[in-house]
């Protein structure tokens, strides 16, 4: 290779040369001042970093499924040591729903309002605006002579039975059960499929468990609160549940905490395992006071890059800080390079700089471009993670070409450690003989990689929230297995007639308990008229004046007073009373009310509940289209949007990385030779990587692909340096170069290989096997290869 064209570098050595203390004054005040920075950073671990934040439909259907029912509460199910009594679990039950309450994490709820006279005023009160062409034909029905004598003989036989005094008033006011109509419709309001009620209590079929819900305002994606309000229910059901008894509680923001924690421990694993592997690894290659100074680079690499998140953000996602470990091994191969060949000496220090600089600032400059491809991503935390890596390896690159020549001495005699490796050099045909045969089989391997787009694959969730999950479903049926379709209108009014059109498409397709809708008790106030006013045409023409006297011959009969029935004869002649909202809330439906009814700002949605089942969400996708202002959102296809979304994303940034690599290394290279050189690491790291998970059975996920583009940003150095410094004459120190700063890299993600979290622990594998190959290809294929005159 010609000689190093960049002498920016060599000129800054010598004007330093005169000015140390003044370099490193201003290079301590850096580092503390990005100290000082760090410590205002605040840590997010919330799943909001792998979220499009572009207003894409992934979005928008987080948003709304944070809307769904049970996504918005905190369950407790509670249960019993034997199922039977009844009075002792509901006993229990108000106990911990009290201590729950004095705790102070939300609204308590143990079941719904008492359903007492107000309720069935309501279903009295309701009919005329409820009742429709159908309605009115069973009313028809109902009201012949016989039906009449037969339903007052029911309640007559009803009254004579020793609870009969409870039922007095109800047959009066409704002697011929037309409020049946109105019940009727309530079986569209049951969020919890295995549920009864015993002592207005929710309790399961099967009588072992009572169920308690808490409405809280604490969001489940902020981790610190989340901790506050489960540290406060676990002490209440500790305190409260007696010896036999078992609650389960489940919130998203157990998830949460569960993910948080995992990433705060993988945090401290990773970030302490890469400081000692890295030292260790220090200590045996560079054996020199000076490797401190090596060492330290990347260290404050880490202090820079976080002083500048805090610059940039306030809070700085927790994921973007473990990739601290990946970045403390990769950015020291620029401060490794410069240190052997300072080191080795024998030249002017100014020139030795120069000299290095190049393939240095090539490498950098490779791997700049893989991050900044990131700042194209519609993820926050992909940005985020952007911005930190590009610092570190800016401030790196400063710090090893600038500061770090003026801190390390020429070896005695310029004798490198193990010799500079001059005697590593296995026999050429032999090299290429392994690397070829490695390369078939990897790239056979490769064809039996799986894919799996979920992100389910990447989320953890430990064994004990498996266990509540199951138990919840087995006692209470599917309460968050639910897709949710929203119908938005500027007001209530218009988002209720939105409402009614839904339910009337999907009511006859669906079995029954299995539509959640509030449509068949609050209808739209437009079409509550039309029912008030074909009410009033029902009872016209003489019909309530017959059903009167059929009411007052066929009840003399069973011996009812002319007026016992006076109250609900009323009823067909007074003006019915609109239904609305508050009318709901007051007959003790207000929880089902808010559950369903959700205003927002400029708009009111009306939440509609169908199983999520893919083949049932692609036939209501088709049948809602052509209603606007109508949104179906399934956690199941949410998953696989997103899933798809991230894929897209990173596909994109591997293709453009891998486009922009190629052009970097055509122009700094030129021949086509030279440039397949420069590519064996990278092909060797991603064909391996990709080979040795298909014949492993890894999946390969969405981390992966990102984990892919380190390999190419890194893998794409090796071949620069090696190829550079051999066609420059300094082979042994670019091998000991590539081999250290490689081996700190295995360092910092082999720590990550051993996180917990799925996403950290990905990368870490994926980037494992892509670097691990990658580096003896350098090694030991670019030499064999560049050796062409040698057997």
């Amino acid at each position: 290779m010609d000689e190093p064209s960049v002498n920016l570098f060599g000129r800054l050595y010598r004007y330093f040369a005169g000015r140390r203390r003044v370099l490193y004054g201003a290079t301590l005040l850096l580092v503390a001042l990005s100290l000082f920075a760090s410590s205002r950073l605040q840590l997010q671990e919330d799943i909001v970093a792998m979220l499009p934040d572009d207003g894409s439909s992934a979005a928008t259907d987080f948003r709304l499924l944070q809307l769904a029912p049970f996504t918005r509460k905190l369950v407790v199910s509670l249960k019993a040591p034997a199922p039977g009594d009844s009075t002792a679990l509901v006993a229990t039950a108000d106990s911990l729903a009290q201590a729950l309450r004095e705790a102070k994490v939300g609204t308590v709820s143990t079941g719904p309002a008492a359903l007492g006279g107000e309720f069935f005023g309501f279903l009295g009160s309701a009919l005329p605006s409820l009742c429709g062409e159908a309605d009115l034909k069973r009313l028809e029905a109902a009201t012949t002579p016989e039906k009449v004598r037969e339903r007052l003989r029911e309640g007559y036989e009803q009254l004579l039975a020793p609870e009969g005094w409870a039922l007095k008033g109800k047959l009066q006011t409704d002697p011929l059960a037309f409020s049946d109509l109105v019940l009727e419709r309530l079986r569209f309001l049951n969020l919890v499929p295995n549920m009864r009620l015993v002592q207005n209590h929710f309790v399961s079929a099967d009588g072992s468990s009572a169920l308690i819900t808490v409405d809280t305002t604490v969001p489940m994606t902020d981790s610190a609160a989340s901790r506050k309000l489960m540290d406060r229910v676990d002490a209440a059901v500790k305190k409260t549940v007696p010896a036999g008894f078992s609650a389960t509680v489940l919130s998203g923001h157990r998830y949460t905490l569960a993910n948080a924690d995992a990433v705060k421990r993988d945090l401290y694993l990773v970030l302490t395992l890469s400081v000692v592997a890295i030292f260790a690894i220090y200590l045996v290659f560079l054996r020199s006071m000076s490797a401190l100074f090596v060492f330290l680079v990347p260290s404050t690499v880490l202090a820079i890059a976080s002083g500048a998140m805090a610059l940039w953000a306030t809070k700085v996602f927790a994921v973007t800080l473990g990739f601290g470990g990946v970045l403390l091994g990769m950015v020291d191969e620029y401060a490794t390079m410069i240190y052997f060949a300072c080191r080795k000496g024998g030249k002017d220090p100014a020139l030795i700089t120069a000299e290095v600089s190049r393939p240095v600032l090539s490498g950098a400059l490779a791997t700049l471009l893989s991050f900044g491809v990131m700042l194209l991503s519609v993820l926050p935390g992909q940005r985020q993670l952007a911005v930190y890596s590009m610092t570190g390896i800016v401030a790196a690159l400063l710090f090893s070409l600038v500061v770090l020549p003026h801190l390390v001495r020429p070896a005695p005699g310029g004798s490198l450690p193990f010799g500079g490796m001059k005697t590593l050099r296995p026999p050429r045909r032999l090299v290429l003989v392994a690397w070829c045969a490695l390369l078939a089989i990897c790239a056979f391997g490769a064809t039996r990689v799986r894919f799996n787009g979920s992100l389910q694959a990447v989320n953890l969730v430990p064994s004990e929230l498996k266990r509540a999950e199951a138990e919840l479903n087995r006692t209470w049926g599917d309460l968050q297995g639910k897709a949710l379709i929203f119908a938005e209108g500027k007001d209530l009014e218009s988002a209720l007639e939105l409402n009614r059109r839904v339910f009337e498409r999907l009511a006859p397709t669906l079995p029954p308990g299995e539509l959640v809708s509030l449509a068949p008790l609050l209808p739209s106030e437009a079409r509550q008229s039309e029912n008030r006013e074909r009410w009033v045409t029902f009872w016209q023409d003489g019909r309530a004046a017959r059903l009167e006297r059929d009411l007052a011959r066929e009840g003399a009969a069973f011996g009812f007073t002319g007026a016992a029935f006076a109250p609900f004869l009323a009823t067909l002649k007074t003006p019915a009373i609109p239904l609305n909202l508050d009318g709901l809330r007051a007959a003790g439906l207000g929880e089902l009310v808010d559950a369903l009814v959700l205003p927002g700002p400029g708009s009111v949605r009306v939440l509609t509940l169908v199983p999520d089942r893919p083949e049932l969400i692609e036939r209501l996708s088709r049948e809602l289209a052509p209603l606007p202002g109508v949104r179906l959102v399934s956690e199941s296809r949410f998953g696989a949007v997103m899933g798809g979304s991230i894929i897209g994303d990173f596909t994109r940034y591997l293709a453009i990385t891998g486009v922009l690599v190629f052009l970097l290394v055509a122009v700094v290279f030129r021949t086509p030779s030279r440039i397949a050189l420069v590519l064996v690491p990278v092909v060797t790291g991603v064909v391996c990587m990709l080979g040795i998970m298909g014949l492993l059975g890894l999946a390969f996920n969405i981390f992966n692909i990102a984990a892919t583009i380190l390999i190419i940003g890194l893998c794409v150095d090796y071949g620069i340096f090696m190829v550079s410094r051999l066609e420059d004459g300094g082979d042994e120190t670019s091998r000991l170069a590539v081999l250290v700063s490689g081996l700190t890299t295995l360092a910092g993600l082999g720590a990550l290989a051993l996180a917990r979290h799925p996403s950290m622990q990905s990368i870490g594998v994926s980037v494992l096997l892509g670097v691990g190959t990658g580096i003896p290809a350098a090694l030991f294929v670019i030499p064999a290869l560049h050796r062409k005159d040698q057997p």
